[in-house]
């Protein structure tokens, strides 16, 4: 699927579902009381939208296969990623806030997911493990690969956020839907955790 003919189509999709939502939500908003205004959405054209798409699809993409575990389940958190920015775009065209309502959408989808069972357990997908990784040593990369699988689907999202895509501890908060504090504890607890699996593995000397 090209870049182009994909946005075209999320962005159609994204106009028709608003008209929708806009036609039932009219009557319900005559009939209820004065509230103040929030802001309104940012829509992006469709050239915006593929700029934005080709700077973050890749990252994402990457995100969703590893703590996931399976790239073509990790190709529909995606889609339904992008789907769901266009439907709900927040009040924003800043760049880094896009992203990261980006990769809010796609933590929340990827919890659902994990909470609805289907989660593959088992032998790693390798393309998935693979995704988006840096550096030309593929075997290193695998390995690594099998011991960050063998975190559970929430630490993964917390270190992923953290160390991949720069996240601080408010920003994981609000992706993951965590309090702050928590994130704290949950990250301190899961180093330790990678350390000891990585320490098991032969990375990086024991203490």
């Amino acid at each position: 699927m090209t870049i182009s003919f994909f946005a075209h189509d999320v962005l159609a999709f994204g106009r028709s579902d608003r008209k929708r939502e806009a036609g039932a939500a009219a009557t319900t908003a005559r009939e209820a009381s004065w509230t103040p205004p929030r802001p309104e959405p940012v829509m992006l054209d469709e050239q915006a939208f593929q700029m934005f798409y080709r700077r973050t699809a890749g990252a994402l993409r990457a995100y969703a296969a590893r703590v996931i575990g399976n790239a073509s389940h990790a190709d529909d958190i995606v889609q339904e990623s992008y789907l769901r920015l266009v439907r709900s775009p927040p009040a924003t065209n800043d760049p880094q806030q896009l992203r990261a309502w980006l990769f809010r959408i796609a933590s929340r989808l990827i919890v659902d997911h994990w909470r609805r069972g289907r989660l593959e357990r088992g032998r790693l997908d390798e393309s998935a493990a693979v995704a988006g990784a840096p550096g030309p040593d593929l075997p290193l990369r695998l390995d690594m690969a099998r011991v960050f699988e063998r975190l559970k689907p929430q630490q993964r999202q917390l270190m992923w956020l953290a160390y991949v895509e720069g996240a601080d501890h408010r920003e994981i908060a609000e992706a993951l839907g965590l309090r702050e504090a928590s994130v704290r504890v949950l990250l301190h607890r899961t180093r330790r955790k990678l350390a000891r699996l990585l320490r098991e593995g032969g990375h990086g000397a024991s203490t």
